[in-house]
């Protein structure tokens, strides 16, 4: 008998859970459960604001307690309740304080206003017055209205009245008390107190004066001679005659005349104000005069370092080709290439001018005692000078230092041994014309 291949296929084999479903099904059952708890919290919080909001509508805002009550509701908003209180608070004591300060200081403008036209308390002044008063945006209608009562009583008063009452107004406690005085009166002594600002003194009482015996006067006026102390010297300065460079102190009460060592002279005060300036800018003057001499001192050494200048110590070749150089031909073309020398020769040109203001500073000459001296302008334009020998050139330059720098402004006088010999300083046409040849 053949099988039925049916029943074969009908079996059917163990069929294992699907552990993922599974697992997804467990995450949907505790998400529920998590959503309904937190539905159940804000169910309760819901329910909690219900009553914190019943129990704020039940507060009286009125009563004493009403933040100790709020605190014990919500402490929170106990909290901002304070706060807010305080802020507000702070701010009404400002705003009183303000108001306090500007009704003192208006009340104060307006007395010291009422003061000022004590001066001339006329009817016309205190019409106008009270007009401004009108007009003014400052002052309310109550206080207008006071101010023309006053003024209208003003008006009324007698005029040395009006005066003392409006010279009052705006015066402190102290500027308002009256001063105690007393008036001797043909051997009797009247105490009064007189009003600060005018009136009619008032009598506190009096008293006989008890004459002392003579020789209790004579006592009391020798004590207050000898207790009374010297008089204190009255000290001045002033410039002594006897060197007018120097001032000297003195007594102007003992004082008579002379120099230091005078009667009434007390000592040496320093020197006079011109001639500290003076002596500064002549220091000044020669500092600058030694400067631009080391200068020109430099340069002309640098030209006989280069041998770009006649020098005793060099051939009639060398020097005649220094001297060519220094000729205004040769300086213009040493300009055109840009030699180093011809810097230097530039500087020597230039160097007239600045020792001209030097040895004015350091002298304290004047332009024209300076061109009145033909020694000193030959010296000066010799030393621009940058053909001539090197050795005449620092021999000047020596010359003017020890003269002006170091010296009392006298140049040293040289004889015939002493000059520079002519054979330093070539002819320069007579050596071009010799080498021609």
């Amino acid at each position: 008998m053949a099988l039925d291949p049916n029943i074969a296929l009908g079996v059917r084999q163990l069929e294992m859970p699907n552990q993922l479903a599974q697992y997804g099904q467990l995450q949907q059952i505790m998400a529920a459960q998590d959503t309904q708890q937190l539905n159940a919290l804000k169910m309760k919080e819901a329910q909690a604001g219900l009553e914190e909001r019943n129990k704020l509508r039940a507060l009286d805002p009125t009563a004493a307690d009403y933040e100790a009550q709020l605190f014990k509701v919500s402490p929170q908003l106990g909290i901002s309740y304070r706060k807010e209180a305080a802020t507000t608070a702070a701010q009404k004591a400002a705003e009183n304080k303000s108001l306090a300060e500007a009704a003192a200081a208006k009340q104060k403008m307006l007395g010291q206003a009422w003061r000022d036209i004590s001066g001339r308390p006329s009817d016309a002044n205190i019409t106008a017055h009270l007009e401004d008063i009108a007009e003014s945006t400052l002052y309310s209608a109550a206080e207008k209205a006071s101010i023309t009562k006053r003024g209208t009583a003003l008006l009324a008063m007698p005029f040395a009245e009006r005066q003392m009452y409006l010279a009052q107004q705006g015066a402190s406690a102290s500027e308002l008390k009256p001063s105690t005085q007393t008036v001797n009166r043909a051997g009797a002594t009247d105490i009064v107190q007189v009003p600060a600002f005018g009136g009619k003194p008032t009598a506190l009482g009096s008293y006989a004066d008890v004459p002392l015996p003579a020789d209790v006067q004579a006592q009391k006026i020798q004590i207050a001679r000898e207790s009374r102390p010297p008089s204190a010297p009255s000290i001045t300065s002033i410039v002594d005659p006897t060197n007018p460079n120097q001032m000297i102190s003195v007594d102007a009460r003992r004082y008579q005349g002379g120099g230091a060592g005078s009667p009434g002279v007390i000592g040496v005060g320093g020197k006079e104000p011109g001639a500290a300036l003076r002596t500064n800018k002549v220091e000044a003057g020669k500092t600058q005069l030694a400067d631009d001499l080391d200068n020109l001192r430099a340069s002309f050494q640098t030209l006989d370092q280069m041998r770009s200048i006649p020098s005793t110590e060099r051939g009639a070749l060398s020097n005649l080709a220094s001297g060519v150089a220094a000729t205004g031909l040769g300086q213009k073309a040493g300009q055109l290439f840009g030699t180093e020398a011809q810097v230097e020769r530039d500087v020597i040109n230039s160097a007239r001018s600045r020792l001209v203001n030097s040895i004015k500073n350091a002298t304290g000459m004047s332009a024209q005692q300076l061109n009145s001296n033909v020694e000193l302008q030959t010296m000066l334009k010799s030393i621009s000078d940058p053909g001539q020998s090197v050795q005449a050139a620092l021999r000047i330059i020596d010359d003017i230092e020890n003269a002006y720098v170091k010296g009392d402004g006298m140049l040293p006088k040289r004889g015939k041994p002493g000059a520079a010999p002519a054979a330093v300083a070539p002819n320069i046409d007579a050596l071009l014309k010799k080498y021609e040849k």
